[in-house]
């Protein structure tokens, strides 16, 4: 039975941490857009990392919500660091002094240029359901291994919490 907790354990802790990072990083398809005007276009070098340089590709931009200006330099909903080249394309990419700047309604002064996933953000989410899913059915062997139901399960769980917080 301690099995069947941990594993539990382990599959609800897992599932808030997925729930939480599909909130964290799609929550921004519900953002608004508005007009900005770009400020500065360059590539930094961030780090190098055995004979690896990396680079970010760095959009300041201006924007005005509700009267109020706002200033960013974002242009993905996560950090995004590449290479040379793909740091040089995307700056490229916005050659107009105009763009489309998508900010969150509730805090105008978050905002972003793209409201793309990319690759990292993808392998992150594919991670941590690949590492969920042996707990899952671990958890599902252990139960039908007991021979509990439904409602059997429902009553240990229920009397665990019980005294857990009736102390």
């Amino acid at each position: 039975m301690n099995s069947l907790f941990l594993y539990t354990f382990y599959v609800v802790f897992a599932s808030f941490l997925v729930i939480f990072v599909f909130y964290k990083y799609f929550r921004f398809i519900f953002w608004k857009k508005t007009e900005g005007q770009i400020l500065e276009r360059n590539i930094e070098r961030v780090k190098e990392i055995v004979r690896y340089e990396t680079y970010k590709p760095v959009i300041r931009y201006k924007y005005f919500v509700n009267g109020k200006e706002y200033v960013s330099d974002r242009i993905f909903i996560t950090p995004f660091e590449t290479d040379k080249n793909t740091a040089n394309k995307i700056v490229e990419e916005f050659k107009s002094d105009k763009v489309t700047v998508y900010y969150n309604p509730f805090n105008p002064a978050e905002s972003v240029l793209k409201k793309s996933v990319h690759a990292g953000l993808i392998v992150m989410v594919i991670a941590l359901l690949g590492i969920m899913l042996p707990f899952l059915y671990m958890a599902f062997v252990e139960i039908h291994g007991f021979g509990y139901s439904a409602d059997h399960l429902s009553q240990k769980i229920k009397n665990i919490l019980h005294s857990l917080f009736d102390k």
